[in-house]
């Protein structure tokens, strides 16, 4: 199919095209772009926190839409409210609507400012929810409820269901507020353990990734019953194709 087959139907400053809103003017693709900023910082946020699974082009493009359009949304329900308790100090969105040009060229200045802050409330709302502030916060609220709402409520800690998590997810944080600790058997029969340091944010349980041992390090070589520390030694990589079997301790933190 050639461009000149693909449907597109023109509204104004935006178009169809297969079912997806996108601008057909340059304006409308400025505005466009900008407006998925919050849908942006919230994947970029999200993905620190959470095993990512690998997404087509399409599903992660209309991820970002859809977070942004959330977001968005919220801010203008703020907006609305502002609107109704000090309506002198907002746009008249009233008049924008009716006569976009004759209004933009006597308050452009306000409408920018304005359009700049609203945007800016969306992308820290959304800042807030990927960063996992939020859902934090409504952990320790479900945890408040009163027990004959127990049966109501969901998961207090709200942790991802471990269909959508790798097992390393599962196995470093199957035990919050605890410090993992981890003995690798490699697959030479050689030992090396340490402190959990870091690891693939993958939910692919693939051997195409590694994770990272703080010191002490302790190392047992092939053939030898002895593990010896490594004081030189501060941190480890280690592939996940050259482990055979991982020993995971939780060491509960002392109080600072």
């Amino acid at each position: 199919m050639g461009t000149a087959d693909i449907p597109v139907l023109a509204l104004g400053d935006l178009a169809v095209w297969h079912g997806l809103p996108v601008p057909s003017t340059l304006l409308g693709l400025v505005i466009f772009v900008i407006s998925l900023a919050p849908g942006l910082v919230y994947v970029l946020l999200h993905e620190r926190g959470v095993p990512q699974r690998a997404l087509s082009a399409f599903r992660e493009t209309a991820f970002v839409v859809c977070v942004s359009l959330a977001a968005n949304t919220a801010a203008l329900v703020l907006f609305a409210a502002g609107r109704a308790l000090v309506p002198g100090l907002t746009p008249d969105v009233g008049a924008l609507v009716r006569d976009p040009t004759g209004y933009l060229v006597v308050n452009y200045v306000a409408v920018f400012w304005w359009s700049l802050g609203l945007l800016t409330v969306a992308t820290a709302l959304a800042a807030w929810v990927g960063s996992g502030k939020a859902r934090r916060l409504l952990a320790r609220v479900l945890r408040r409820l009163p027990s004959r709402f127990s049966r109501f409520r969901p998961d207090p800690d709200l942790r991802p269901h471990a269909a959508g998590v790798s097992g390393w997810w599962l196995a470093f944080n199957n035990m919050p507020g605890t410090k993992v600790h981890l003995g690798c058997i490699l697959n030479d029969g050689s030992f090396i353990s340490g402190w959990l340091l870091s690891y693939s944010n993958q939910a692919e349980d693939i051997s195409d990734r590694d994770l990272t041992l703080a010191g002490p390090i302790r190392f047992r070589s092939v053939g030898s019953e002895v593990t010896l520390d490594r004081p030189g030694v501060g941190a480890v990589v280690v592939s996940a194709r050259n482990i055979a079997l991982l020993l995971v301790s939780y060491v509960v933190k002392a109080p600072a």
